[in-house]
């Protein structure tokens, strides 16, 4: 089963998986230097499958943190972040930093780790 996190604020409450927080991370690391992405840029930074990061690019569409900017057999699927999403991510980074680290079993030792 899927964990899902909720970042509630009065503008925007988002229920996330890990994937689309691994992405909202991300982007947050190259705001606001990069607003536009190739979508398949996430899934090879990000060592995601296919799948996973279009449905969680899906999501943060429909959340409307991500906008679609072209979405073509030659280019790929370019998305941006409007304004008002980068100013969203930007107040909540560090809610996304520690659901992140949270999710990231990798950075911690076995004996860190609970086992359910």
């Amino acid at each position: 089963m899927e964990t899902i996190h909720t970042i509630e604020t009065p503008d925007l409450t988002a229920k996330l998986n890990k994937q689309e927080v691994d992405i909202l991370h991300f982007i947050d690391s190259w705001l606001p230097t990069f607003s536009y992405w190739d979508v398949r840029e996430f899934g090879w930074k990000l060592r995601m499958e296919a799948d996973d990061v279009t449905a969680a690019v899906d999501m943060l569409i429909l959340h409307g943190l991500l906008d679609v900017q072209t979405d073509s057999d030659d280019v790929g699927r370019i998305v941006s972040v409007p304004a008002s999403a980068a100013t969203w991510i930007r107040e909540n980074s560090e809610t996304i930093y520690s659901i992140k680290l949270m999710n990231d079993t990798d950075v911690y030792d076995v004996t860190e780790i609970a086992e359910s």
